[in-house]
């Protein structure tokens, strides 16, 4: 008796604490406050700091990143979380349609350009002529290869004149020459999904991040000799422990240099491998460069060695240029969200075909 009534007493104060919980949640009129005051706060930091005391500016410093990180880790995930429906029960306050244009913004930062599509639609849905949302709508589709859908948001942003030429007006000829790409590029998919004979399965390799893992296919019938550099690398693992040294936002993370190693002397990306192989992007069966795309780094024409990068999205002016021998098939979303300094735990060949991966390579060039 008395342990069932413990047990009551207990479920009891469980429920009250996940009751207290929910009801302590700001509200998005509460957060969209919040916001306000942290923005206040953050720009008359930016003021008072260049005339402060080296003192007086470790202090500011130190407070401008505690309210930067509040606004990253909790209130601007408050507002996505609450602002599309408040949107939804009320399209026509302004307070909704601020709170739900941070989200986006938010979400589009991060590279999670699903999410700012939800959002840029919803927008759209209750301003027609929010121009963010026209040419983030287009910037998305792009992204996540709907060219069709691209090409229709961005002439339908351009007739409102509401394309903005640093966003949306950025992708507009892309997304047009991506229509032929894409249809091509899928009929290759197709065709490696479903190969006519088993053995001619396309090598896979697993990079398992901090952030997550990420699987990738490897082009080998396009670009065998980068193949063949890539995963000769991997089995000697010359990749464990690397780390991004170079992240773009919207376009692309570059790792695979050895003095991102935590014990390496050098400056990060400044490394290979000791030797370079020859780029395989002129030739006629070439891989574009989609999202996802793996791609080969170099610092000219056949300087390739170990550091590559991987596409938050299309990118046509490297086509070419920079050899495409892999694609993401699991793990866009870990791409998409690796920082800079972020680390490559194991680099793992999970399938390959029947024969030895050995690269021709030549002298490292001058």
């Amino acid at each position: 008796m008395l342990l069932r009534s413990i047990s009551a007493l207990l479920l009891g104060l469980m429920l009250t604490a996940v009751a207290s919980a929910q009801e302590a949640a700001p509200s998005l009129q509460e957060l969209m406050a919040q916001r306000n005051a942290s923005f206040e706060k953050l720009q008359k930091m930016q003021s008072s700091f260049q005339a402060a005391s080296p003192e007086d500016q470790l202090k500011i410093q130190t407070e401008f990143e505690s309210l930067a990180k509040d606004l990253r880790e909790r209130i601007f995930p408050g507002i996505e979380k609450t602002a599309p429906a408040a949107l939804a029960a009320a399209p026509n306050d302004p307070v909704a349609q601020e709170a739900a244009s941070d989200a986006m913004q938010f979400a589009y930062a991060q590279n999670r350009f699903g999410d700012t599509l939800k959002l840029s639609e919803l927008l759209l849905k209750a301003n027609p002529q929010d121009q963010l949302a026209a040419n983030f709508t287009g910037v998305c589709k792009f992204a996540n290869h709907d060219f069709t859908g691209a090409v229709a948001a961005f002439e339908s942003a351009e007739k409102e004149e509401l394309l903005i030429p640093e966003l949306g007006g950025r992708y507009f000829d892309d997304a047009r020459k991506y229509v032929d790409l894409w249809t091509k590029e899928s009929a290759i998919r197709k065709q490696e999904d479903a190969p006519t004979d088993p053995k001619l399965q396309l090598p896979l390799v697993v990079l398992k991040t901090n952030r997550g893992d990420v699987t990738i296919e490897m082009l080998e019938n396009e670009a065998p000799n980068t193949v063949a550099n890539f995963i000769s690398l991997v089995e000697n693992k010359f990749y464990d422990g690397l780390r991004f040294h170079r992240v773009i936002p919207g376009f692309m993370a570059q790792g695979g240099c050895p003095n991102s190693r935590d014990d390496a002397q050098g400056v990060p990306g400044t490394g290979g491998p000791g030797y370079n192989i020859d780029c395989e992007c002129a030739a006629e069966n070439a891989r574009m460069h989609f999202a996802g795309s793996l791609s080969m780094a170099h610092a000219g024409k056949n300087t390739g060695g170990s550091q590559f990068f991987l596409t938050h999205l299309p990118t046509s002016h490297l086509n070419g240029v920079h050899t495409v021998f892999g694609r993401v098939i699991s793990g866009l979303d870990v791409v998409r969200s690796i920082q800079p300094n972020d680390q490559i735990i194991t680099a793992t060949v999970t399938r390959k075909r029947d024969h030895e991966y050995k690269p021709v390579t030549h002298p490292e060039a001058d």
